[in-house]
């Protein structure tokens, strides 16, 4: 690991530098580094008691104030991304994803934002979440990336974060594209962080985040050798085209976690290895080798010989007549 980047605000999370392009390592084509993943696609309703229905349509509303029923609603939420982590544990996955915003407490943080029990409550959330996830975690010997709202610094944040095998937190991301219904409730993050894990080299997405491909173009410069996006966007056919295409550009496979699907696991080449369709409580598991060639073409390694023949002065000439600027006269002083 790199110690001299790290993430502020994360206890130090090692990450690899920003845009320092990895060299692809010699007799990587005769080594293997299997991987199996579990993508879960949680129901999004219908996984409630009844009598806890109308408290959960309460809570997710933002119309809820109690923190005794705050703390059973989260109560609820965990149990039910506990029982499919099971299962993923089960099929044997190293690494399990569960989608943005697990606890589904975005119209509590709309609705109270300004108020301190909100902030207190989301942070007690989140601790909750290393809890109980970190025992499953431990139980099965995997890794789990879950979504979800962080308060901090007077912030809130929409958070992915990274659990390893003993539970504890190995990487943090915050969503760095907010759309229109999320403005003024998430700060945006101000980083796109490559993560050394135990895994492998992986970087973190969230929903928004694909629509743009400079964030996951950035991260496969870094050496990602896996991509991660939790999110409640991926719905449709365009969905799908997208996501493809992002692993494709750059020979970086991507695991897309919704909720109640479709979730998957798509391929170095743009291909599914496995997808869920739109059954809630489904999983989508595969086996991916993070080691095998990135070549396309005449490439033999897509992330660094692609960055080469990249001419980004042209697809944002002012930004980069600016920025060239400020270099030549940091450089003169």
């Amino acid at each position: 690991m790199n110690h001299d980047d790290q993430t502020p605000g994360w206890g130090g999370l090692s990450v690899i530098p920003q845009g320092r392009l990895l060299p692809m390592q010699k007799g990587r084509t005769s080594m293997t580094k299997p991987l199996t993943i579990a993508a879960c696609a949680p129901a999004s309703y219908g996984f409630v008691a009844r009598e806890h229905e109308d408290a959960t349509v309460r809570m997710i509303a933002g119309h809820e104030r109690a923190p005794v029923a705050i703390h059973a609603h989260v109560a609820r939420f965990l149990d039910h991304h506990e029982r499919l982590l099971r299962r993923a544990g089960e099929a044997g996955a190293q690494l399990a994803v569960l989608p943005e915003d697990i606890l589904r407490l975005g119209g509590l943080i709309r609705e109270h934002r300004n108020d301190r029990f909100c902030r207190e409550a989301v942070a007690d959330a989140y601790a909750r979440i290393v809890e109980r996830l970190g025992a499953q975690c431990r139980q099965f010997r995997m890794c789990v990336v879950a979504g979800t709202a962080t308060a901090r610094d007077g912030a809130f944040f929409n958070t992915a974060v990274m659990l390893d095998a003993n539970g504890a937190v190995i990487a943090a991301y915050d969503k760095t594209h907010i759309p229109q219904p999320e403005e003024g409730l998430y700060q945006p993050g101000a980083t796109l962080p490559v993560f050394d894990t135990p895994l492998g080299r992986i970087g973190l997405l969230i929903c928004w985040d694909i629509v743009f491909p400079e964030p996951y173009a950035r991260l496969a410069r870094q050496g990602a050798e896996l991509i991660v996006q939790s999110t409640f966007g991926h719905n449709d056919e365009a969905s799908d085209l997208t996501a493809r295409c992002r692993a494709r550009d750059w020979s970086v496979p991507l695991v897309v976690s919704m909720w109640g699907g479709p979730s998957g696991i798509i391929d170095a080449e743009g291909n599914y290895a496995a997808r869920t369709g739109t059954e809630p409580d489904s999983l989508a598991v595969a086996t991916l080798d993070l080691a095998a060639p990135r070549q396309w073409l005449w490439m033999n390694d897509v992330r660094a010989e692609k960055a080469r023949l990249r001419r980004p002065q042209l697809y944002d000439p002012e930004n980069t007549t600016e920025r060239n600027r400020h270099e030549s006269s940091d450089s003169k002083n």
